[in-house]
This record gives C-alpha cells, sequence and structure tokens, in this order.
C-alpha cells in the first residue's frame, strides 16, 4: 500500500513529519517498509522556485533542425526565455509549464542552458510525464489561460511528494484505504480525523434509479450486498492533474476522469467501485450471478477469459459485465461517448474472489482487497463520496435514489465486547490508565458505553469486526497505540529450579541432524505446503491428504502428506544446474487426516495429525561423511547402512522386513519396512526405506537409481531410552566366531538373528550377519547365512568349553526354528 504523505496530510492536518509517521506506523504495528520521493524533490526547500507557469509569446522553425521549435516564452522575469521545443501541440498565447536552468528534475537530472544544434535553449517546456504527474507523453502541458505567466508551478499543482509504502498483514484491510491509515496516525498521535465521507451530494436529475436499473442477486452465498447509482450528462475527459498526481504517487494510472475517480475512492476507503456505461447494460437489469459453463467474457485488458461456475459475475440481460471484484468486461467500459453512468459498490466474498482471481491468473488492485475480506458497511459511504467527486469532476447530475439489494441472510453484525478496565495493565504488565484506555479505544473508531464499575461496553467498528471479536483483541488494540516500547522489559519469573531446555524428541532430533550432516548429507528446508494433488501423485490415500480450503497459491494447496516430494524438488533443482549427485535430509513436519474417511474429499478435517519426519534421499554418489574419499554409490545398501548408523547413534537397532505390498512411489522389489528396536524387546514400524520407482524417477526429471528413506521421529523417541547408560567396556578379550547356516528361501535374516541372539544369553554379546549366499553347494530351495558371533563375559576369561556350549545352543534352536542346517 502506498500512501501520500499530502494525500494523509488532508485527513489529519496535523500530522508530525514524515519521518515520524513513519515511525509512529511501525510501532503501532502498521509496517512502514520504505519512505520514497515522487515528483519535483525539494520543492519546499527552493528547489519548486525553478518551475514556473510560462506562455508561449512566439516560435519559429529551427534554422537547423526540422522538428524543433525556437519559442519565446514569458516566464515572469521581465524579458521572455527563449527554449527549444519537440513538441508541436502548442500554439502562441498558450500557457505551459516551463522549468528554468539549476532546478533539478524527478529522478534527479539538473536542468542545464544548453546548445541544441547550434542554437542556446534556457530552459524546458515539461509533459506530464516529465512532472510525473501521470504517464502522458504525447506533447507539452498545457495549462488553464488564466493562469499568470512566472507563478510558482507548486501553487497550482502538487509537483512533489513523499510516499509511504506500507507492508500490511492479512488482518488489517482496513488501512488498504489512505483513509484508515490517517485513522491509525490520528489514534497513535492522539490528533483529529477529518472524515471525507459523511458528505453526499444533491440528486438533481429527473426520475429515479429504477428508472436506469434494477438489481437480482442470484447467488447470495457469494454477494451479501449490491449497491448502486444513476448519474446523466457526464461529460467524460483528463482528471484534473491534482487528480492524476495522486494516483501516479499511489502507483496507478489516469483513464478519465469518471474511472479515475472509482480509483480514487477506492484508494480513499479501500473500497473497490466501478462504473458502466448505463446504455450499454442491455435490458436496464444488473444479475448478480455465478458464471455458466464453459461462459467467455473479454477483459478490460483485451483477454478472452473462459470462466466456471465457481466465478462470480456481474451480468446484464445477455451476458457478463464484470468478474465480481477482479476486472470489469470491455462491453460496458466507459468510453469518451459515455453520457449516463451507473456506479457500483458491493461486498463479495472474499475466498470466492481470491479462488476465481487464482483460477484465471488475473490480479487486481479491487481482488488485492476483496481477498482480505472488507467491511460489508462500508460501500455505502464509498458510494456517496464517488457521487460527489462525479458531479464536481465530470459536470454529472445524480439521480435520486440509491439501489441497495441484500443477500436474505443479511449482512455481518460487528461484535460488542464487554472489556474488565484491569485487563490491560494484567496481560500489558504495566500501567495503562483506564482514561487512556478509553481514549485510545475511541480514536480508533470503537463506541464506548458506561457498564457497571470497572468496565467498559465497546461497539466494535465495522472496518474492525473480522479481527476484534474478543476481549484480547481489545488488549492488543490498546497495547499497540499505547506503544509496546513503553512496556517495561522484564524477564518471566522463574518458577522452577529445572530452568528451560530442549525436550527428549528436540534432542533426539539435534542428534539426527547433527549425524546426517557427519554422513555427508546435505540439510535442506521446505515448505510444508505443496502443490494440488502432489500427494495422490505419490501414492497416499485421497482421504488422508489434508488441503487448505482458501490457498494463496495452486502451488500451496495442501500439507505434505510425506517429505519426499520437497526432497525430489530439491533434487531436480540440483540437476538442472548441474550437481547430479546429491545426498539429502530434512527433518521436518507431515500431516494426514485424523480421522481419514471421516470428512469428504474437499473438506478441511477438524484436525489433522501432525508427524516429525526425518527424510533421506541420495541418488549418483555419496561421499560418507569424507569428500577426500572415493564416493560411494547411492544405492539400497549404502543408504540402509546410513540409516542403521543412524539408528546406532540414537541408541537404538534396525531390522528391514520387505514392505508387502510395497508402496507406489517405491520399486515392488527393493521396498522394505524400517522397524526399530530401544530399550525394549518389542520393535515397531517406524518408516521405510527403498529405491524409488522409475516411474516416478522421471516425473521428477532425474535419472538412474534414487534411494530415499522416511522415519517417523516421533516412534524413534518413545522407543529411546529416557536415560542412556553407560556400559563399561569388558577387561577381559571377546571369542569370535563364525557359523554358516542353510536356511529356507522363505526365511528372513531378521527373526534368524532375534532367534540366534535370545538364544545366546548372557554371553553372547553380538550377533551380525556378513555373508548370504545362493548357488553352489547349496541345495536350490535354501541360502546360506554367514553369522559372526561374539561371545564376552565382564567377570573372567571365557573358556572353549563355554563358548561350544553357548554355541551349540545356538545351532540347536536354529536348527528347531527354521530348519536350519549347519555348514562345514
Amino acid at each position: 500500500m502506498r500512501v501520500p504523505y499530502s494525500w494523509l496530510t488532508e485527513y489529519v492536518p496535523a500530522s508530525p513529519s514524515v519521518a515520524e509517521t513513519a515511525d509512529l506506523l511501525t510501532m503501532s504495528g502498521t509496517k512502514v517498509e520504505a519512505v520514497h520521493a515522487f515528483g519535483v524533490p525539494e520543492v519546499s526547500d527552493g528547489n519548486g522556485a525553478g518551475f514556473r507557469v510560462g506562455r508561449v509569446l512566439s516560435y519559429e522553425q529551427h534554422p537547423n533542425a526540422d522538428r524543433l521549435r525556437l519559442c519565446k516564452v514569458d516566464v515572469g522575469d521581465g524579458e521572455p526565455r527563449q527554449i527549444i521545443c519537440g513538441a508541436s501541440n502548442f500554439n502562441e498565447g498558450d500557457t505551459v509549464a516551463v522549468v528554468l536552468p539549476g532546478s533539478i528534475m524527478p529522478g534527479g537530472m539538473k536542468i542545464k542552458k544548453a546548445k541544441l544544434r547550434g542554437v542556446e535553449s534556457q530552459g524546458m517546456m515539461l509533459s506530464e510525464r516529465e512532472l510525473e504527474l501521470s504517464q502522458e507523453h504525447d506533447g507539452i502541458m498545457l495549462l488553464p489561460a488564466e493562469w499568470a505567466p512566472g507563478e510558482p508551478l507548486a501553487e497550482r499543482l502538487p509537483l512533489g511528494d513523499t510516499v509511504i509504502e506500507l507492508e500490511l498483514t492479512p488482518n488489517r484491510p482496513d488501512c488498504l484505504g489512505v483513509l484508515g491509515v490517517a485513522r491509525e496516525v490520528a489514534a497513535v498521535a492522539n490528533l483529529s480525523l477529518r472524515d471525507p465521507l459523511t458528505e453526499d451530494v444533491e440528486a438533481t436529475a429527473e426520475g429515479t434509479v429504477a428508472d436506469h436499473l434494477r438489481v437480482q442477486i442470484e447467488a447470495p452465498e457469494l454477494c451479501a450486498r449490491y449497491m448502486a447509482r444513476a448519474l446523466v450528462d457526464a461529460q467524460i475527459g483528463p482528471s484534473p492533474p491534482w487528480l492524476r498526481s495522486r494516483l501516479a504517487a499511489a502507483g496507478m494510472r489516469s483513464i478519465n476522469n469518471v474511472v479515475d475517480v472509482t480509483n480514487y475512492v477506492m484508494l480513499t476507503t479501500g473500497q473497490p467501485l466501478h462504473a458502466f456505461d448505463a446504455q450499454r447494460i442491455r435490458g436496464k437489469i444488473i444479475v448478480v450471478r455465478r458464471a455458466a459453463t464453459g461462459e467467455t467474457v473479454t477483459t478490460l485488458d483485451g483477454t478472452e477469459r473462459s470462466l466456471s461456475p465457481e466465478t462470480l459475475c456481474i451480468a446484464d440481460a445477455e451476458g457478463t459485465l464484470v468478474i465480481a471484484g477482479i476486472m470489469g468486461a470491455a462491453d460496458a467500459e466507459v468510453t469518451q461517448h459515455t453520457t449516463s453512468i451507473v456506479l457500483e459498490a458491493a461486498s463479495f466474498d472474499g475466498p470466492a474472489i481470491q479462488r476465481a482471481s487464482m483460477r484465471l491468473g488475473l490480479r487486481s488492485e479491487s481482488s488485492a482487497r476483496f481477498e482480505k475480506g472488507l467491511d460489508p458497511h462500508a460501500p455505502e459511504a464509498a458510494l456517496r463520496m464517488a457521487s460527489r467527486l462525479l458531479v464536481e469532476l465530470c459536470g454529472a447530475r445524480l439521480v435520486p435514489g440509491t439501489i441497495d439489494e441484500r443477500a436474505p441472510q443479511g449482512l455481518d453484525a460487528p461484535a460488542e465486547l464487554e472489556l474488565e478496565l484491569e485487563l490491560a495493565p494484567r496481560i500489558l504488565g504495566t500501567d495503562v490508565p483506564e482514561e487512556e484506555q478509553r481514549g485510545i479505544l475511541e480514536r480508533l473508531g470503537y463506541g464506548l458505553s458506561a457498564t457497571v464499575a470497572g468496565s467498559v461496553r465497546v461497539q466494535v467498528p465495522s472496518w474492525r469486526m473480522y479481527d476484534t471479536t474478543r476481549p484480547i483483541d481489545l488488549v492488543e488494540e490498546i497495547g499497540r497505540v499505547w506503544g509496546m516500547d513503553r512496556i517495561p522489559a522484564t524477564m518471566p519469573a522463574r518458577r522452577s529450579s529445572a530452568g528451560g531446555g530442549l525436550s527428549a524428541v528436540q534432542r533426539l532430533g539435534r542428534l539426527l541432524e547433527d549425524t546426517c550432516a557427519g554422513l555427508g548429507f546435505h540439510e535442506t528446508m521446505t515448505y510444508t505446503l505443496v502443490g494440488a494433488g502432489v500427494n495422490e501423485q505419490l501414492g497416499l490415500p485421497a482421504d488422508s491428504v489434508v488441503r487448505l480450503t482458501n490457498p494463496m497459491t495452486a502451488e500451496h494447496a495442501e500439507l505434505r502428506g510425506a517429505l519426499l516430494p520437497s526432497l525430489l524438488d530439491v533434487a531436480r533443482h540440483n540437476r538442472t544446474v548441474g550437481a547430479d549427485d546429491v545426498a539429502l535430509f530434512e527433518l521436518g513436519r507431515t500431516y494426514a487426516r485424523a480421522e481419514a474417511g471421516a470428512a469428504g474429499a474437499d473438506d478441511l478435517p477438524r484436525y489433522a495429525r501432525e508427524q516429525r519426519t526425518l527424510g533421506l534421499l541420495a541418488c549418483g554418489a555419496m561421499h560418507g561423511g569424507r569428500f577426500d574419499s572415493p564416493p560411494i554409490r547411492a544405492d539400497l545398501p549404502a543408504l540402509a547402512g546410513v540409516v542403521e548408523a543412524l539408528l546406532r547413534t540414537a541408541a537404538l537397532s534396525m531390522e528391514l522386513v520387505p514392505a508387502d505390498p510395497a508402496p507406489e512411489w517405491l520399486h515392488p522389489g527393493q521396498a522394505a519396512r524400517v522397524l526399530v528396536r530401544g530399550a525394549a524387546r518389542d520393535a515397531q514400524d517406524a518408516g521405510w526405506i527403498g529405491t524409488l520407482h522409475p516411474a516416478l524417477v522421471s516425473r521428477s526429471d532425474l535419472r538412474g537409481d534414487v534411494v530415499a528413506a522416511e522415519l517417523d521421529v516421533d516412534v524413534l523417541g518413545a522407543l529411546r531410552a529416557p536415560v542412556l547408560t553407560y556400559t563399561e567396556v569388558g577387561q577381559f578379550p571377546p571369542v569370535v566366531q563364525d557359523i554358516a547356516v542353510a536356511l529356507p528361501t522363505a526365511v528372513l535374516a531378521g527373526p534368524v538373528v532375534d532367534c540366534a541372539r535370545a538364544a545366546g544369553g548372557p554371553l553372547l554379546q553380538a550377533v551380525e550377519v556378513f555373508d548370504r549366499y545362493e548357488g553352489e553347494h547349496v541345495e536350490v530351495s535354501r541360502y546360506s547365512l554367514a553369522l559372526r558371533l561374539t561371545f564376552r563375559a565382564a567377570d573372567r576369561t571365557l573358556t572353549d568349553d563355554e563358548v561350544s556350549a553357548v554355541r551349540a545352543k545356538i545351532t540347536e534352536v536354529l536348527t528347531a526354528e527354521f530348519d536350519a542346517r549347519l555348514r562345514g
């Protein structure tokens, strides 16, 4: 939002300086992003004296240039100035704008005496664009004949201004108009506010508005209110310089006096308006309806757009005139031939306007305001102001009567709140006198009425109705205007000797992140929001996906159900810049419906389940934490080793079991579930690991094998022992022996290792698989599994007989449980 300072001071005449105003706004929560100089710089400091009204006394052709004129111009100095000009839209006796040598132009260029094709020029005649009054540059600016030569232009035109650029939060649509910002300045600085919206204009035309128009609302759920007025005998032409300058400073271009008035009122109040050529409204009827399937309309930018029933339209008896809240159609625009005007001000559903804007790829100043949720009571005041300006600037006459159609459900009403006056001091931690609290609320537009002692009844103004719904919201209003910088900085009372610190899951997350980085993986930090359909393309059930009701963009329409889409996006970006070898990890949040299937696929569930997830993805080659060592091929065994190392650092162990069925995003033959065991013996499913399906790899613009894994960090935290104990390294040497057993091919290695560990008892310190073999010397229906057994006692050196007995028991149990056959 761009607010010209001169415009602001029109509503707060005693405004402080620009710097003080910017500081007051920022400190009260309306952040000032930047302050820009606009137009002629330093007008009040003397530079404006060189910009004058001039009158062309005579002109002749330049002797050495066909397109230049030598002009004699009276600028009030007694002797006329010789000025060379390339424009041809003026005659002798015309009044023009002149800048003299020594003056500084907008943009910083200094005007000097100059020779053009051998002839001296003592200044320059100016166009509107050169003064930044508008974008008009077809010729020099012609001024009213009654303006006297030598008059300072600054006394007639707004030559220079300062623009305050605001960064507004979505909950402050009231500050999308200059009047709303002026209200903030007046409240914070304790100054008087001049309200321009109270004045109306007398209706002097014949008949009533019903003679020109009737309105029918067919989509009341999308349009709560539609107001309209009619004006006749309008004279379409350029707007006066002050209006064009204000629009330019606020970032909008001038069109004509009617359109400029609607934009000016929108920038003043925040309420968009639209002006129709009344003669082009077919059937003299306005219908507020949803678009028909396949309906098209050509908008003012010359683009034909296809509409859908989700789009709200303003139509006449034959077709669409406006895409509601976004942009008008060319069929009913105001042109130089317009004489009768229908002026619209309405209250549209903000989320519907935003969805239509996103669907059409079309944003406007109007849609940017409607989508924030505007005051439904604002159209009436905006119509009054616009009518008055159309009468003043276009010579129009107002037709008696105003159409005010409302939806059956009526308009939203502001809340009435009971505020205990001791609440603000208690919440803010500082003494805010009761009279000061009352004064702040009244200056912000809240209505107050006394109730019982110690409290006050507060009527919320309509422009703050959607953001002020509870007494605590009133405390926020009081606090920000009172001044957050006036609240003493004190440390919170210490309630526990333990102090603060990370939770167990947070400490585990830090440990996993550090270990991933140490293993050569690069951390990513990505959005939790993904594009529409991304979760289902991955293969996640549709009824588990959490969709946003009102997404800002189509690329951020759903909460991710897995980290994999985010990691794939990062890998794709790396590949586009030539980095094919990537090893990525992210510790982030994933989401799913808490009650899958209970709500419709397009409804936001009442609750969503949030999960801490660690995701890993690798393709090409990994460096294993040492970038000076030979790279390791990123395949499934390598990633499984990384996952195992991660879990070991957290005092956890893992077992991989085939994923049956495999997730859609994984290769069917290279997918496994990760079972994790902690302090307890029972293992829990904590995630998955595998090679990505070739179809997914191709869709992601990657190549080769891509391996990935995801672990549920909340499950890992629950499995991890709350206190990690230290086991003393034994003083006595271990005994390491290997055995190989032939097992049926259907037997998995994980249960065999678990069984051997249980059978070995306290003397068996560790069991590791170091080889798996199928082929010669092994029966066709079997495979050989080689186990490394480590035996150790804490109080003695084990004898051969003790080791042999334990080994024999392990062999016996494996034979009984799995039909294992000991190989020689």
